[in-house]
């Protein structure tokens, strides 16, 4: 009896400390299903990393061509307590493309560009991806991040596909800079 109560408390224990994972990661991860049915940029996955000097995002799409008509928005959390995102780093998906990071009011940009240090590249062919670096200095030097990324893709004029990661107006989970893997 008393080794089946010992054991039984042990497994508690153990089960217990497996639900009690850090809330916090330098890095994220999510891979995207197949899910944007009519576009070629749906989203496939996400990885984000909230570094010392900088914040990194790529996401992968399924097939990115050089003459889409998508845009993708990349949106920042730095403040847990306010509704949406801080800021969001916009672009098309097309060869020669802009893009801008800009202050954000819940989930949509505004017309206040943030002038400091950040880029978007586009990678067409085998890697089909966005990688757009933020410094750090340009969010306001947060203690964590969250990021949540949008598609939209106008894919015959009439109807306009959107695929979120990790889902509409969702977040990664809160990443710090330099706590490692």
């Amino acid at each position: 009896m008393t080794s089946r109560i010992a054991l039984t408390v042990g497994s508690a224990v153990v089960v217990a400390g497996l639900g009690a994972a850090p809330a916090h990661a330098e890095f994220y991860s999510t891979s995207d299903p197949a899910d944007a049915k009519g576009s070629l940029t749906d989203i496939r996955a996400v990885r984000a990393k909230h570094g010392a000097a900088n914040v990194v995002v790529k996401v992968r799409f399924q097939d990115l061509t050089r003459s889409s008509a998508a845009g993708l928005s990349i949106f920042v959390d730095t403040d847990r307590g306010a509704k949406g995102a801080e800021f969001v780093l916009s672009s098309g998906l097309n060869d020669g493309t802009d893009y801008v990071l800009t202050e954000a009011s819940g989930w949509r940009g505004t017309d206040q560009r943030v002038d400091c240090d950040y880029q978007a590249k586009l990678r067409w062919g085998a890697k089909n991806s966005v990688r757009a670096r933020i410094d750090r200095s340009c969010l306001g030097e947060p203690q964590s991040v969250r990021v949540s990324v949008k598609m939209a893709d106008p894919t015959d004029g009439s109807a306009r596909v959107v695929d979120w990661s990790p889902e509409r107006r969702r977040w990664s989970l809160p990443m710090e800079p330099g706590l490692g893997a």
